[in-house]
């Protein structure tokens, strides 16, 4: 099963409220609500499958490792991907932390 740790919870909020409210300076597109809901749920889907997975990867980074000790990583498009920061406790998966490659460092 996948649980949620609150911090991960929180991370799929404000990645939402994030997009619905997003303003660009630089032409980029804004998305629709119905756009952003479904990135969401695509972001959520991805965290949905982890405990399905027969590979799971450390973490590599030190930021990612405060966090947890394997982690996901969500393509969204050739700029944007998503960090799923977890443990695994036997066949259990518990999402620590969601994170962009842009706040990665």
């Amino acid at each position: 099963m996948v649980f949620y740790k609150q911090t991960a919870l929180d991370d799929l909020q404000e990645i939402f409220i994030s997009l619905v409210n997003w303003k660009t300076t630089n032409n980029q597109q804004i998305l629709e609500f119905a756009s952003v809901l479904k990135y969401r749920n695509e972001l959520k889907a991805a965290c949905e499958n982890l405990d399905t997975m027969s590979y799971h990867r450390k973490a590599i980074y030190k930021l990612h490792k405060q966090y947890g000790t394997y982690i996901y990583q969500y393509k969204r498009n050739s700029r944007t991907s998503w960090y799923i920061i977890y443990n695994k406790f036997g066949e259990d998966v518990y999402i620590e932390k969601i994170i962009n490659n842009y706040k990665t460092v």
